[in-house]
């Protein structure tokens, strides 16, 4: 009979079955112990020995018979990496549930590169959707978040998973999210880097223009990154504009719109000849407002994005925009992780992936 002294009794008793298991205490098909009998080996309370074979459950380990407990899988590969689940906002977790939306393909990248990621270390990916109008934590959540080495995360979390990872110190490391300076726990944050909007704002003051759009596809969550990547173009085009104080509009839009076509025809007749866009799936958004209106790109409108999707260099013409290389935003956001878990003390640390300029056709010089 052994007695466990943690705090988080049923991942070390889950821990302990598994180590059972690897030693062919039991096999694939046999029945693992009542609730109540682990509850006696383990010496604590039939809740918690309930809560260790949900998370088994969870894991595949095991599988629950309706009124005969519960029996060994087949899932003996149990991999020995340290578990970093990615936390994802539900609201870009479409592609994740087969659903083809911008917005979700949008992530495909992100994901794809962090399951090979955990795949490469021999560690058991782990994707938690989360609402962010969530109060409070579901019980399987809390299990995984407990019994994990540090977590990604994806999108805006809501107070009450940050105040979690806070209170239980999990490290954990934020994807392309400006950190919250008054969180007390192990976090850290990679961003991109300035360096390709400031390039690609400067290229269009070049060519020109001096009347801007700000695009943005209503089929998006507006964030800080909107602003943020709106301050950056507003302030490098006053740095870089011929003429002092360039205008800049912003205009958001739904796709395929027809009142919405007509007003962006009508800013392009008042003079906004260039149109900086949110992404590069507001781009071609855009893309199909101008051909509704029969407006030339880009003879008659520049237009640009950000993100360097495949979709871009197969438009028509071809989208000038900012490569970001999200295989490099994912690596490097484990790498920071890892790093912030040999840390024993509260720390917020901000990295940054560098972005660049791709000059496509999509942006020529102001008519005269």
């Amino acid at each position: 009979m052994s007695t466990i002294k943690s705090s988080k009794k049923y991942i070390q008793i889950a821990e302990m079955i598994l180590e059972e298991i690897h030693k062919g205490k039991w096999k694939e098909g046999d029945a693992i112990p009542t609730v109540r009998t682990l509850a006696e080996m383990y010496n604590v309370s039939p809740q918690t020995a309930n809560k260790a074979t949900t998370h088994l459950a969870g894991m595949g380990i095991i599988a629950s018979r309706q009124g005969s407990g519960s029996i060994l899988t087949g899932k003996k590969s149990i991999t020995t990496g340290p578990k970093i689940p990615m936390l994802i906002d539900k609201a870009r977790s479409s592609y994740l549930r087969g659903e083809n939306t911008a917005v979700g393909y949008h992530g495909k990248e992100l994901y794809l590169n962090y399951l090979h990621a955990m795949n490469e270390e021999g560690a058991e990916p782990v994707l938690i959707v989360y609402n962010k109008g969530e109060t409070e934590i579901s019980e399987e959540t809390r299990g995984i978040l407990e019994s994990c080495k540090g977590v990604l995360i994806q999108g805006s979390l809501p107070s009450c998973y940050l105040d979690y990872l806070e209170k239980n110190d999990i490290p954990s490391v934020v994807i392309n999210r400006v950190l919250d300076q008054n969180l007390k726990g192990r976090f850290g944050s990679v961003i991109m880097d300035c360096s390709g909007l400031e390039q690609l704002s400067a290229y269009m003051s070049s060519l020109g223009h001096k009347k801007y759009l700000y695009a943005f596809s209503n089929e998006f969550e507006m964030t800080t990154v909107y602003d943020h990547r709106r301050t950056v173009i507003q302030k490098s085009l006053n740095g870089n504009c011929r003429i002092p104080q360039p205008e800049i509009t912003d205009f958001t839009f739904s796709p395929g719109s027809n009142e919405d076509a007509e007003k962006l025809k009508d800013l392009i007749v008042e003079g906004f000849t260039a149109i900086f866009c949110f992404n590069d799936i507001c781009a071609l958004r855009i893309y199909d407002l101008l051909h509704q209106m029969e407006i030339r790109i880009p003879e008659e409108v520049s237009v640009c994005g950000f993100d360097d999707l495949f979709m871009a260099e197969m438009a028509a013409p071809p989208l000038t925009t900012v490569k970001v290389d999200r295989n490099l935003l994912l690596s490097s956001s484990l790498v920071l992780l890892k790093e912030i878990m040999t840390m024993s003390t509260p720390c917020s640390i901000t990295n940054s992936c560098r972005t660049e300029l791709v000059i496509r056709r999509s942006c020529w010089q102001k008519p005269a």
